[in-house]
């Protein structure tokens, strides 16, 4: 996956919007792996189908009902490889992204007989959709690049704003960990959640890094508090897993949350 040759002394969105111009250039499967690695576009859109079934799809799938009347939004679409995958699970799919290369997208997806699709551009700091318009919203491997935490609560309140009554989110952050990475064992995914109390004093870190690697990293309990205080109702923790071919499942580098928009709150 490339990523920007500095720490940064660009803010995100500058340094995103530059390294992904870089590899555009370069050519169109760099492109579309920049986003997520793999050898070309092909399996990069493949594994963008496993982790929508995986990640989003059975955390929600108890709370959706007729997924062929309704609208799911992707915050940090990129390249559209779990867009593309949200658009054929949904009625109508919308991602939004801070790049400048959605008719390249757009043309990738409809090439690959995706029509139900819509592509907005934002600053980064905001959802430009207008007020209880969306069913679902998700975001997956995208907000553990944030680099500030008031753009990362400023998401869950932009969120919880675009959502109908009674809508989804699942919100995916990059977590605190040290022993259960890339482990199978729960009690040592259950030791890094007892640890990063410790570690994350304020409940999360900001992070000097390069482009598209981990900016930050956020509590569950400091995310759980945002959420119920943004109106949301919280559901159900979530941690990324990651298959291997003996069928394990190991643990990935970030935790979530199902969020319902309640609205008994406000």
């Amino acid at each position: 996956m490339a990523v920007g040759d500095r720490i940064e002394d660009r803010n995100h969105i500058t340094g995103f919007k530059e390294e992904i111009k870089k590899a555009k250039d370069a050519s169109r499967d760099a492109f579309f792996t920049w986003f997520n690695a793999g050898k070309d576009a092909d399996e990069v859109f493949l594994r963008g189908s496993w982790d929508f079934a995986c990640h989003i799809v059975r955390p929600v799938e108890r709370f959706v009902k007729n997924p062929e009347n309704l609208t799911v939004l992707e915050i940090g679409h990129g390249g559209g490889r779990i867009l593309a995958a949200a658009a054929r699970f949904f009625g109508r799919a919308i991602g939004v992204d801070i790049h400048e290369d959605n008719e390249l997208v757009l043309a990738e997806l409809k090439r690959r007989g995706i029509e139900n699709i819509e592509l907005v551009r934002s600053d980064g700091t905001r959802i430009p959709l207008e007020d209880n318009s969306i069913d679902i919203v998700y975001s997956f491997i995208v907000l553990q690049h944030v680099e500030k935490i008031e753009i990362f609560q400023n998401y869950f309140r932009e969120a919880y704003r675009v959502l109908k009554p009674h809508g989804i989110a699942v919100l995916y952050f990059g977590r605190e960990y040290k022993y259960s990475i890339n482990k199978r064992a729960r009690l040592l995914y259950l030791f890094d959640r007892f640890r990063e109390r410790y570690t994350l004093k304020n409940g999360y870190r900001e992070i000097p890094a390069r482009v598209n690697e981990t900016n930050l990293r956020v509590s569950l309990s400091f995310a759980r508090k945002l959420s119920r205080e943004t109106g949301f109702k919280v559901a159900k923790n979530l941690v990324s897993r990651k298959k291997v071919p003996d069928g394990l499942e190991l643990y990935g580098g970030q935790n979530g949350l199902v969020l319902l928009k309640n609205l008994s709150n406000h």
